[in-house]
């Protein structure tokens, strides 16, 4: 593994790396990611490796800039260690006020990457037509929040790619969902998933609320939200208080408007009052890119679960190098 050092404007290739100390390189899906090299500090290495510059894998499929935003001599040996982030960090550095409310996810997010002011040789790429929909409301961020809670929600991913080569390199902005493998599938019978760990409880979910509006006793607004057919011990039932949403204009305690913004209100609340359960494990990550979909098996504890590679770890250091998958949070079921 060595790395390319790149221009910060015009992405031209400056020097590489062939020989470090340790390596962090954290790839994500739609999240921050980031990394961190350490070298010995010789005049070339503090003369190549300048806050601003790119740092690029040459092993990789697909090559997915670093940016270095720090660097020190704050260790033991005194070397030199560089850190910073993939080169979605571009648009931390971008805001704006526009809401997303019930858009095309994969276009709200392009454009507003379009909208944003310019950066040295960034592109935006065409859609792929991905046709989830955002159908909450977000507004007030940096891009970068935006296509986090956009991208989370929808599962989607986003990255900013090196394509070209000598003069013609740039960055493109993408929004990426990769195709299922069925053969990406995990059990401890196959010694693919490991270190299998889990708890589950039901002891504070609840799925009827009785939602508590404008008003005062018998006349107070009030709906009911959930799975009102539920009964007997399938049944579990909480109060919820949101005195805090009034009627508009001519609404009253009765008008249906209001009541459906009390049973939005609630049914959301709700949501959070769920049965816990967690399984946590380690899966062989040879062969696994970021955004991947895995099936994996917990025979034995009656559990299947679908999940996504959340982010590619790479750990090197003198004694070896480590791939590491970390997962999104899985979608278990009975089996």
């Amino acid at each position: 593994m060595t790395f390319d050092i790149l221009d910060e404007t015009t992405l031209a290739r400056l020097g590489n790396i062939d020989v470090w100390v340790s390596v962090y390189w954290d790839e994500p899906y739609n999240t921050e990611g980031s990394f961190s090299l350490e070298v010995r500090p010789t005049p070339e290495n503090l003369a190549l490796l300048r806050e601003g510059r790119w740092v690029v894998r040459t092993d990789a499929a697909v090559k997915i800039p670093m940016r270095i935003c720090h660097r020190s001599n704050e260790n033991e040996d005194a070397n030199l260690v560089v850190t910073g982030y993939p080169a979605t960090w571009i648009y931390t550095k971008r805001v704006s006020a526009s809401a997303v409310k019930n858009e095309a996810a994969e276009a709200a997010m392009l454009a507003l990457a379009k909208a944003a002011a310019p950066w040295p040789k960034l592109e935006v790429a065409e859609p792929k037509g991905f046709d989830t929909t955002f159908e909450q409301q977000t507004s007030g961020a940096t891009l970068f929040d935006y296509f986090k809670t956009v991208g989370s929600a929808c599962d989607l991913g986003f990255r900013v790619i090196l394509m070209g080569k000598n003069s013609a390199k740039k960055l493109m902005f993408e929004v990426w969902r990769p195709t299922a493998d069925p053969n990406n599938r995990f059990s401890p019978r196959w010694g693919s998933l490991r270190e299998a760990s889990w708890a589950f409880g039901d002891g504070s979910y609840a799925n009827v609320a009785l939602v508590l509006g404008a008003g005062e006793g018998s006349s107070r607004a009030m709906v009911w939200v959930g799975d009102t057919d539920a009964a007997g011990a399938e049944r579990r039932e909480m109060i919820i208080d949101v005195r805090d949403v009034q009627p508009e204009d001519s609404e009253t305690n009765t008008s249906a408007s209001y009541l459906k913004r009390l049973a939005d209100r609630g049914a959301s609340k709700l949501l959070e009052q769920l049965r816990t359960g967690s399984i946590e494990m380690t899966l062989d990550a040879d062969g696994l890119e970021p955004g991947d979909v895995c099936f994996c098996s917990l025979p034995d504890l009656g559990y299947k679960a679908t999940v996504r590679v959340a982010d590619i770890i790479i750990q090197s250091q003198t004694d070896g190098t480590t791939r590491t998958a970390r997962l999104g949070t899985p979608v278990w079921h009975k089996i």
